[in-house]
């Protein structure tokens, strides 16, 4: 996973809309963190995973244990 991946599934998980991942990044310093960006990058994630939906993509990053941390 790449960095803004890593810092982006994880928020997903605590429940973050993509308007506060965007918040979140800016005031982390995590560039880049423009609502585009962020949409951009949860495209390019759902896709990589083969999710057609948000919630899909939630369910089989908690099947791969990706999103509980590997527990």
């Amino acid at each position: 996973m790449k960095t803004l991946e890593e810092r982006i599934i994880p928020l997903l998980f605590e429940g973050y809309n993509q308007y506060e991942i965007a918040a979140i990044l800016k005031q982390e310093g995590i560039k880049p963190f423009s609502l585009s960006s962020v949409e951009k990058e949860l495209k390019m994630i759902r896709k990589v995973y083969g999710a057609k939906t948000m919630f899909h993509l939630g369910s089989i990053l908690t099947r791969k244990k990706i999103l509980n941390g590997g527990k």
